[in-house]
């Protein structure tokens, strides 16, 4: 098991994680997949792309138009079908802010939990992951 890898992962139930640790286990560090936040949830709320935050500048001029009343800024790294998901989801990560800090779904899962392995990001993916997680660690 490699670092970068989706799986199907129990839980609480079946989700997809991606792995953010490799090697023989018994546990690995990883990040659930989540459904992209729709309008309504995202209100009050900031969503850059991984791509976007990968982008200094555009980062930069992201946040700083949104200005204090941001409840919230968050990153969300799409994944889809070419990292072998049925349908679109992203790794969805959140800025702290005010000493606030907002959950990222990152949990520990056991060689037990990983059912069924469905694909790999690739190095772009896997780069933006980096920046955003980076990011939510260092804010």
């Amino acid at each position: 098991m490699e670092r970068g890898e989706i799986w199907w992962a129990l839980v609480d139930e079946e989700r997809p994680v991606v792995l953010l640790s490799g090697g023989s286990g018994p546990e690995f560090q990883a990040v659930q997949i989540v459904e992209p936040a729709t309008p309504a949830q995202s209100a009050g709320f900031v969503l850059i792309s991984g791509e976007q935050a990968i982008d200094v500048d555009e980062r930069r001029r992201i946040i700083e138009a949104a200005g204090p009343a941001t409840r919230a800024i968050g990153i969300e790294v799409r994944l889809g079908p070419e990292e072998g998901l049925r349908k679109d989801g992203v790794v969805r990560v959140a800025l702290p802010q005010d000493g606030t800090i907002f959950c990222t779904w990152s949990l520990t899962v056991d060689t037990e939990s990983l059912i069924r392995r469905l694909g790999t990001l690739s190095p772009a993916k896997q780069h933006e992951l980096d920046v955003a997680l980076t990011l939510a660690e260092s804010r």
